[in-house]
């Protein structure tokens, strides 16, 4: 069976894309904003037709969503979706705990950059630095999905982790929670280096659980 060559895709198009996306991520658009073609074109210096075709592709990723008849927007926050998210984190981030540990116990890694990176959260923190947080935040659990050498954990996370940035920038505007949250990575990285399979699995479990119950109470006005 013959089949066509495809166009390439001209690069502005991926190039609008990236911006866009990344402004929804970073909350600069934030949630139920409205995406106005010839507003963004204008903004970005570009024509509307790779606005048009962002804005399809980013309505398939999920960040955008039809407003009725008045055009797109930035897809809203929803709570039960929030809630899942966090649900689903929670079982992959006890399995890459649990083989985090179980590689550092057999010497076949070693876990110092998680120190790293949490005094780099307990910075953000201090400095009342949300972007800054956000990405540390990411930082540390991409880097425990690394130590855990399995690279399927990564993959499976990476079809959400747009959604959970997002979702994790509402999680981190309850500034109360700052402190806890570093507390706790501290505790999820020293059950890593001692090795302790099972305690850490339970506390990357319940970390990640506990922030989207919290967070699913808050938005719900529980």
């Amino acid at each position: 069976m013959q089949m066509p060559p495809l166009a390439p895709k001209p690069d502005l198009t991926m190039q609008t894309l990236d911006a866009i996306r990344a402004a929804i991520l970073s909350g600069d658009l934030a949630p139920g904003t409205p995406l106005a073609q010839e507003d963004l074109a204008a903004r970005l210096g570009v024509s509307r037709q790779p606005i048009s075709h962002a804005l399809i592709l980013l309505k398939y990723e999920g960040l955008v969503v039809d407003r009725g008849r008045k055009g797109q927007m930035v897809a809203p926050i929803d709570a039960d979706r929030l809630l899942g998210l966090y649900q689903v984190r929670g079982a992959l981030d006890r399995l890459a705990a649990r083989l985090a540990a179980r590689r550092v116990g057999a010497q076949e890694v070693q876990a110092s950059t998680l120190g790293v990176l949490i005094e780099e959260g307990k910075a953000a923190a201090a400095a009342g630095d949300i972007d800054a947080l956000v990405e540390a935040d990411v930082a540390f659990h991409q880097a425990m999905y690394e130590l855990s050498g399995n690279p399927e954990i990564a993959i499976t996370a990476n079809v959400f982790w747009p959604h959970m940035r997002r979702s994790m920038r509402v999680v981190l505007e309850d500034r109360e929670s700052w402190g806890a949250i570093w507390a706790e990575h501290a505790a999820i990285a020293q059950a890593v280096v001692s090795g302790d399979e099972d305690l850490v699995g339970s506390l990357a479990a319940q970390h990640a659980e506990s922030a989207g119950e919290a967070t699913y109470r808050r938005l719900k006005n529980l």
